[in-house]
Formats: structure tokens, C-alpha cells, sequence
């Protein structure tokens, strides 16, 4: 069975493109008719749909509505919560297109609410690990990490946020479901945008529970891989194997990449990996890469590129996770790419832009 997100026709990069830029030329005019008070006041209340978004998650309601329709009294006796108070949410997510009241108090689910449906596209565990209790007290930390240039999650948690989700089980699983969704989002643009032929054998890096190399394994019939990961996270990785069909290609291994790689591959893939570290812990991460690697191996490295203009960028939002979140952690320019590449053996050969918020940073061994 093989999972029909990774055969979705995207439309081309420029394409992609075009329209966003379409999209920011109407927001500045929006916002341009606008007085300037007025304006920054209504990007503030942003935050109340993230938060909303984060509850409806942990509520399940789009799943409970599933393909039909819901009363608010039914909704609130399948959720055990207080009618008017949930109504209330229902309201003000429908408001900005997440669910739609077709009648008073009657609500169905839209595209985007469907997006916090379990299943394929699914984006219900990257929001409700974005909006958990633990990582809306570290949000509050901006001022902090910007005073200080620290980790908010240290202040908080008294270490970072990886050795707080290895040390809490059930908090460590959401994370892994959240991680599988970002691959969820995308896998289908990857695969899409970068052309595997000729790799034999992938080894994917910190690659969780496996769904992205398992899409593209079913994409490359000839191609075999390896998910290599801490030992509690890959342990659910044969379950996307099997749904991929892939179950025959594709392996374990797990470990901690700072001390040891699996040797062997043609590519090494890294998605979501070096945004979490400073320089000099990346460049030690990339020379134990190097050392694993063939002469003729490639490096893929699957992270937001910050562009040097004043455009919307996930990646420049996304930054700030990181600089709450890690110690040292960041999103990359193209130049810090290059010069961390270059300072761990590596020759920078392309960036390949996708249709998602990531891109994929192409290297191959340096030539001394």
C-alpha cells in the first residue's frame, strides 16, 4: 500500500512562486489602506487563532465532525466541554476559514480543518506540539533570548529541549508524530523538486520515524535505505515501511549521530537536523557524516534557506523557534550554508527550492 501524498501533482516552483508573491503584494496593499496602528494591532491578535488552532487540535473536533456535520451541543458532550465556551472557539476559527458555521450553531469541516484531521496532510501534531503548555511558556521567553541571546527552553526547563523530550516519553512521542508530520507536508515537494535517480542506498540522518525516505523509496524502486535515529524513535518506523510498501528495502539502525554514522550510503540525507545546532556542533555532526561517506557520496540537507530581503519567510519565523528552543540552533543563509559546508570538508554544490518552507542544500565531498 503505498501512501497516495507522494504522488500529489505540485504545481512548479515558479509557479509557487508567482502566486506567493501575488499573495504579499495583496497583504501590503491590505495593510497599506490601513492605518499603521491599526495594522500592527490586527497582526498581534494572530496569535489567538495559533492558540484556538493548538486547543482544537487537543480536542479532536475535526475529527469527531469528520465528513458530515455537528451541532455545538453534540460536539460539546463528545469533548466534555462547556457548550457556550466551545462555541465560542468554533466561532472564531470559522471566522478565519478553519470550519464553517452552516447554520446556526452547525458546523461542518473546510480544507484547511481537514488539515487537523488524522491522516494524510495531516498537520494535527505539528500544531498541538507548537501549542502545548510547555512550549507556550517558552514562547514567553522571546524577550529573555533576545536580552540575553539564551535558550528560553534552558530558562524554562533547565535543559535544552531535546533532553527534555528524551526524558519525557509522552512528550517525546507528539514530538516524533510532529516530525513525521512536517515530512508529511514535505515529502510529496521533495520528491517533486529533486530528482534521486542513481542513488542506491540512502542513509537519512536523525530521520525519525521514517515517513520521508519511505516516500521516496516508493517513488525509487531500485533504491534501498536506512532510518537512522535514537533507538526510541525508530522503533516505530517499520510501520511506515510497510505502508509504503517498502518493507524489503528499507532498515534500521540506531545511535547517536554525534558519535557514529552508518557507513555505506551514496546519499546522506538530513532533514530538520542542522537548524538545531550552532557552528561548531554542526561542523563536528559533519565531519563524522564526511568520514562515513564514499568519495562520490552526496549530502542532502533539508532545512529553510533565509533569504537576504524583507519578504514573509517561514524560515525567518521559524529562526526564532530556534533561538528559543536550542542552544546555538538557527535558520541558515546561503553563505552561512556554504561556509559551514566549506569548514567540514564539503563543496556546496546547489540549493534546489521546493514547494514548502524547506529547501535542499546539495554537497559532495570536498577534492583536496
Amino acid at each position: 500500500m503505498k501512501d497516495e501524498l507522494t504522488f500529489i501533482k505540485l504545481p512548479p516552483v515558479w509557479l509557487f512562486r508567482l502566486m506567493s508573491g501575488l499573495r504579499q503584494m495583496i497583504n501590503t496593499i491590505h495593510y497599506k489602506l490601513v492605518p499603521a496602528n491599526v495594522a500592527v494591532f490586527e497582526k498581534a491578535q494572530k496569535f489567538w487563532i495559533a492558540k484556538a488552532l493548538g486547543v482544537a487540535c487537543e480536542l479532536n473536533l475535526a475529527d469527531i465532525i469528520g465528513s458530515g456535520f455537528m451541532s455545538i451541543d453534540s460536539l460539546a458532550r463528545e469533548t466534555g466541554t462547556d457548550r457556550s465556551a466551545l462555541y465560542r472557539l468554533m466561532r472564531a476559527l470559522a471566522s478565519d476559514g478553519i470550519f464553517r458555521e452552516i447554520k446556526p450553531m452547525v458546523f461542518v469541516n473546510t480544507p484547511e480543518s481537514k488539515a487537523l484531521m488524522e491522516g494524510n496532510g495531516s498537520m494535527k501534531y505539528m500544531i498541538r506540539q507548537q501549542m502545548n503548555r510547555t512550549n507556550w511558556e517558552i514562547v514567553n521567553e522571546l524577550g529573555y533570548s533576545i536580552e540575553t541571546g539564551n535558550s528560553g527552553a534552558i530558562k524554562v526547563l533547565g535543559t535544552d529541549i531535546f533532553d527534555h523530550l528524551r526524558n519525557s516519553p509522552e512528550k517525546n512521542e507528539l514530538y516524533n508524530k510532529a516530525m513525521t508530520n512536517t515530512s508529511d507536508i514535505s515529502a510529496a515537494a521533495v520528491i517533486s523538486a529533486y530528482d534521486f535517480s542513481g542513488i542506491k542506498k540512502m542513509i537519512d540522518i536523525g530521520g525519525g520515524e521514517g515517513y520521508l525516505l519511505s516516500a521516496i523509496l516508493s517513488k525509487y524502486p531500485s533504491m534501498q535505505g536506512v532510518v537512522f535515529d535514537f533507538k526510541h524513535v525508530v522503533e516505530t518506523a517499520d510501520k511506515n515501511f510497510k505502508i509504503f510498501g517498502i518493507e524489503n528495502r528499507a532498515e534500521t539502525a540506531h545511535g547517536n549521530f554525534f558519535e557514529t554514522i552508518p557507513a555505506g550510503g551514496d546519499a546522506y540525507m538530513m532533514k530538520n537536523i542542522i537548524h538545531a545546532f550552532d557552528d561548531p556542533t554542526c561542523i563536528n555532526l559533519l565531519n563524522k557524516v564526511r568520514e562515513a561517506m564514499m568519495p562520490d557520496s552526496r549530502l542532502l540537507i533539508l532545512d529553510a534557506v533565509i533569504r537576504m530581503d524583507n519578504k514573509p519567510s517561514f524560515g525567518k519565523i521559524f529562526d526564532l523557534q530556534m533561538l528559543l528552543g536550542t542552544k546555538g540552533g538557527k535558520e541558515r543563509t546561503e553563505n552561512e550554508f556554504d561556509v559551514l559546508l566549506q569548514q567540514s570538508g564539503f563543496q556546496l554544490k546547489r540549493i534546489v527550492d521546493t514547494v514548502s518552507p524547506f529547501s535542499i542544500v546539495e554537497a559532495v565531498v570536498a577534492v583536496n
